[in-house]
């Protein structure tokens, strides 16, 4: 039998460049930022009552890039703990232009920070109304036009990459879903989240201080149940932050069809969210083929549905660290102008 150990990494050259770009900067905030919008709980019982009334058989989450993971990691959350209403998680671009076949007893609830998204905006126009939203924006063309708005908060974000905002976006989502389904314990993993969260920045802040500072040309990232959703948005920081060409992934599908193209110079992060030999297994296989295999620290056994949250300091400090080495602008990245040109709606 193989014996296998996770890639050890080692000190580069960086020093403390990473650390300490506006991104960073914002990272850090991330617990403070999430226990405010905790606390505030601003829209949370009036979206709760929409997505939890009598007449909603179909919760229709929806979001482009980081907002489309929330709606991913509120479904996935769905799949365990109290019942409530059906959720399915679809891309935006798949509820614009009326393309989507909207059911009898579906309610929308659309995911953006800045609520000018345009497949969102075209979204809310062929949507059963009301419908609800998450957003940090709460006078934006999403969030004045909706019947229920969960509000984000959001104290800095210095970099174009949203942190703060994924992050409480989706610690509002599972308040709202612990407040539709009267889930007492997600309600408790909630309220421990901020603390949780601080000492994953700690320890994602040491650990990414050790990282080798190579130069990928590919990366995987994998997850198990609500760490896919976690995985999808590692696999994004790693493409918009660091300029590495990635892909988010549940963990047997990283054991399997992930590890096909795998080959020295590669990289896989596996991000734990529990006990999971799934994880060893999808590790071992994926170094046999010459990968460098990283495991993300884990500093907490908060509850796995919040896997998307305390996951991502790791996932930031690994991008922010290969971007710096990569000579790359980590706060207003290169793609920033095309993006604005095809996500934000005319006025």
């Amino acid at each position: 039998m193989r014996h296998w150990r996770p890639w050890t990494i080692t000190g580069g050259s960086l020093g403390p460049m990473w650390r300490e770009t506006g991104l960073w900067r914002d990272v850090t905030e991330i617990p403070d930022s999430v226990s405010a919008t905790l606390a505030a709980r601003e829209g949370v019982a009036e979206t709760a009552a929409l997505l939890g009334s009598d007449r909603v058989r179909r919760i229709v989450a929806t979001g482009n890039g980081a907002a489309y993971y929330v709606a991913v990691a509120l479904w996935l959350a769905s799949l365990d703990g109290r019942p409530g209403p059906e959720v399915i998680a679809v891309p935006s671009g798949l509820v614009a232009r009326g393309s989507f076949e909207w059911r009898p007893g579906d309610i929308l609830l659309a995911v953006s920070s800045s609520g000018e998204f345009r497949d969102l905006v075209e979204a809310v126009e062929t949507a059963p109304s009301p419908y609800a939203t998450i957003t940090a924006t709460p006078g934006s063309t999403i969030g004045s036009r909706a019947g229920a708005r969960a509000v984000v908060s959001v104290s800095n974000q210095r970099a174009l990459t949203h942190s703060q905002a994924y992050c409480g976006a989706v610690a509002t989502a599972l308040s709202v879903w612990a407040e539709t389904t009267s889930d007492a314990e997600l309600r408790d993993a909630l309220a421990a989240a901020p603390d949780a969260i601080h000492d994953e920045v700690v320890a994602a802040e040491h650990w990414g201080a050790q990282l080798d500072a190579s130069d990928p040309t590919y990366a995987v990232a994998f997850g198990s149940g609500p760490g896919w959703a976690a995985a999808l948005e590692a696999a994004l920081l790693l493409k918009e932050v660091a300029g590495v060409p990635a892909e988010g992934l549940e963990t047997r599908e990283g054991a399997t069809t992930a590890m096909f193209s795998l080959a020295p110079g590669h990289l896989v992060l596996s991000l734990p969210t529990g006990d999971d030999q799934l994880l060893a297994e999808a590790e071992e296989i994926c170094a046999a083929r010459g990968a460098a295999v990283v495991r993300a620290p884990r500093a907490s056994r908060l509850d796995k549905r919040l896997a998307a949250i305390v996951t991502f300091p790791a996932a930031a400090a690994l991008s922010a660290r290969l971007g710096a080495h990569r000579g790359l602008d980590v706060d207003k990245p290169a793609w920033t102008d095309a993006y604005y040109q095809v996500a934000r709606a005319e006025k």
